[in-house]
């Protein structure tokens, strides 16, 4: 009878969590459409969102606001030194990657102008063969009259 009830308490709380959460979800987006901002320009919007979700993030990882933090000047300036040398590493990466690709996207471009040119001059040379081939039997017709 004691783990029937154990049991009954421990879905009983799943159900509370569950109920909680729900609400917290809904107060959530309640909180999104009231405070939604919208700008004429998508750009501005698409940043509004990032700020908006990197904030919720933030909540639900540390459990309190930026104006919360009791972290010291020091400890600010260093986390943001910290994160741009990250910003630098990711935009490196990103070039190398970016000048690899386009290195690649030029010579296959090359490579299909080199092609196309050997078709162009292989269509042309038969163009050759049938006229000299033309020519040549209109001078066959000629020679037999």
């Amino acid at each position: 009878m004691d783990y029937r009830k154990k049991i009954e308490e421990q879905n009983n709380i799943v159900l509370a969590l569950k109920k909680d959460n729900a609400d917290l979800t809904q107060q959530n987006y309640e909180l999104m459409r009231k405070y939604q901002v919208k700008t004429s320009d998508p750009v501005v919007n698409d940043v509004i969102d990032r700020i908006f979700l990197r904030h919720r993030q933030g909540m639900d990882k540390f459990k309190r606001t930026m104006a919360q933090n009791s972290k010291t000047i020091p400890e600010w300036i260093e986390e943001t030194i910290e994160e741009n040398i990250d910003a630098i590493s990711y935009m490196s990466t990103l070039k190398d990657r970016i000048v690899i690709r386009e290195e690649k996207l030029l010579k296959d471009i090359d490579i299909m102008k080199d092609e196309l040119t050997i078709l162009t001059l292989q269509s042309d040379k038969k163009d050759e063969e049938i006229e000299k081939l033309k020519t040549k039997l209109a001078n066959y017709g000629k020679e037999k009259k």
